[in-house]
């Protein structure tokens, strides 16, 4: 026999918090982040409530003030992120805003791609972008810029005919 037991709401002291979960961390696109990107995505993080994906506000300048930097590693942070997946743009920032019926909100409005998004259409699941990301390798060794085996090069001569 089983017991019918109340069910206790639980017990919230008001802390808010975020996991990082463990296959974003060893993603190959977050391995590739730098200090900034990473200080910016958790700057972004902190914004989601749970209900507000589409809908997280967060300015260059605020991003400059929240991570202690000027606006050059704030730029390439965002770019960063954008390009390797972790974020999306849902409406883009506007300084005329009061001229028309444009987005009620000034700042950039931001997604981020590991939840579903919720605003302006709801959808079930996360798209994940910075999964499907290849790194692309663009270091040069010593050798690449020396010349082939066997002397020097030859300029092309070109037929005339």
């Amino acid at each position: 026999m089983t017991r019918n037991r109340r069910k206790r709401p639980r017990i919230s002291n008001g802390e808010r918090f975020f996991q990082m979960h463990q296959w974003l961390v060893l993603s190959a696109a977050w391995k590739a982040t730098n200090v900034y990107e990473r200080a910016l995505y958790i700057e972004l993080k902190q914004r989601y409530n749970g209900s507000n994906n589409g809908e997280i506000a967060l300015s260059r300048r605020e991003a400059e003030a929240a991570m202690n930097c000027s606006d050059k590693p704030v730029k390439a942070a965002f770019k960063g992120l954008l390009e390797k997946g972790f974020i999306k743009v849902a409406t883009r920032g506007s300084f005329h805003w009061k001229k028309g019926g444009g987005p009620s909100g000034r700042s950039t409005r931001w997604i981020l791609t590991e939840y579903p998004v919720d605003y302006p259409v709801r959808s079930l699941s996360p798209e994940r972008d910075f999964m499907r990301w290849k790194a692309v390798h663009t270091k040069k060794t010593r050798g690449d810029e020396s010349t082939p085996m066997g002397g020097r090069e030859q300029p092309m001569t070109r037929a005339m005919g």
